[in-house]
């Protein structure tokens, strides 16, 4: 079976990861996977042998564009250059991440696809993380509503990698406008038809380089900081690097600041750090095997993205989270505010306004979870997603 799959990032980890596994669940199964990748490179991720990789020219998607979305540029290049792709390869699948959920800057070089592959009645299929409806409020222009309307009908099914409604019942309950929350009921009836819940896409091991840790003294505690990719929440890491000063000197502090760091960023934190603190805390853009890391330490501090939560939940790990909430956006909410109140309702998180984030609080939080019994770990089933997702593509 030969599979075309266009994704882009942000320079942000969770787009990638989920991508990742479930490229390598389609391999594992013989599938013929070229991946079509629309953001900056990621040097650091190493994607199966027997997946081919194309990087569409001219990308316009990078860290900044995770907090307001940049105009396409060369739009008409980048779709000639998919649809001579789609062309040559002629696939009998054809995957999109996130969009049309999302990703609306990409419809000037997608929908040139879509018209030209459901011509050749080629299944077409959307890979969702998570059912967020980014552009809900421009559902009332007529106009948007209607292009949103065509988007959606070139679908064969769209894929939401939860378990079961579990998050559309969060992100609906946290949009804050009556109306709004309508809407997006309304919307998401109107899909269930074409809707398939395959259960949370658990991340592979993907990082290539990066610092290994190994925990081995497990009677002290360790404490693991995580931004994710990095393109967000600098403060996270200096009030970390000052909260663990508040803790207890046995405690070992892991801060993994992500892979989007700048040199500029990097060079602060490490100016942060007093000599001191230095015997107990390893600084790094990223932690090639983070999920190890998650699964033993005593305490996770993160933000509240798709690949770390998914993980909080399956380790049953002790967690702070700071989810992040965008003020340039004119979302009504976001997947990292909904989830995180399903982690501190089911998975006893604390969860801390980055806003409002101290040294002080940061430290407390760490210390309360730290007293507190682990949480129950979230049953196995909820993370079979990959594979699900793999047996629709291919089984059917």
């Amino acid at each position: 079976m030969r599979i075309l799959f266009h994704y882009t990032h942000k320079q942000t980890l969770g787009h990638t990861t989920r991508t990742h596994a479930l490229v390598k669940s389609l391999c594992r199964h013989k599938a013929q996977v070229l991946l079509l990748q629309g953001g900056l490179p990621q040097p650091f991720v190493r994607f199966p042998k027997e997946c081919k990789i194309l990087d569409i020219p001219e990308p316009f998607d990078d860290r900044r564009s995770f907090q307001w979305h940049q105009p396409p540029v060369s739009a008409v290049k980048r779709a000639q250059f998919i649809l001579k792709t789609a062309a040559d390869f002629c696939p009998d699948v054809f995957i999109t991440e996130f969009f049309p959920f999302g990703r609306m800057p990409y419809i000037p070089e997608l929908l040139p696809v879509l018209r030209f592959l459901r011509k050749k009645n080629t299944r077409i299929i959307a890979s969702i993380g998570y059912p967020l409806i980014i552009d809900l409020k421009r559902l009332s222009n007529t106009k948007f509503a209607a292009l949103h309307q065509a988007l959606f009908a070139f679908y064969e099914t769209f894929l939401i990698h939860t378990p079961g409604d579990l998050e559309t019942t969060y992100i609906q309950n946290s949009i804050q406008s009556p109306i709004l929350a309508q809407s997006y009921a309304l919307f998401m009836k109107k899909l269930k038809k074409k809707i398939i819940y395959t259960g949370y896409v658990f991340p592979e091991k993907m990082m290539t380089k990066g610092t290994k840790i190994s925990i081995k003294n497990k009677k002290n505690p360790t404490i693991i900081i995580s931004r994710g990719g990095g393109s967000v929440y600098p403060k996270l890491i200096t009030k970390a690097i000052e909260a663990q000063r508040l803790l207890d000197n046995n405690c070992k502090t892991i801060i993994a600041c992500g892979p989007a760091t700048t040199p500029k960023e990097m060079a602060l934190f490490k100016a942060c750090l007093k000599q001191k603190d230095r015997p107990r805390v390893v600084l790094t853009d990223h932690i090639n095997n983070l999920d190890d890391v998650l699964k033993t330490c005593s305490v996770s501090v993160s933000l509240c993205g798709y690949n770390t939560s998914v993980q909080l939940m399956r380790f049953g790990t002790p967690s702070v989270i700071v989810p992040y909430k965008n003020n340039l956006s004119s979302a009504s909410t976001n997947d990292q505010i909904a989830r995180s109140k399903l982690l501190v309702e089911h998975f006893s998180s604390i969860c801390l306004d980055h806003q409002n984030l101290t040294a002080k609080s940061l430290a407390l939080a760490i210390k309360e979870q730290l007293r507190s019994p682990r949480p129950q770990p979230a049953p196995e089933k909820w993370f079979n997603g990959a594979e699900a997702c793999t047996r629709y593509v291919m089984g059917r």
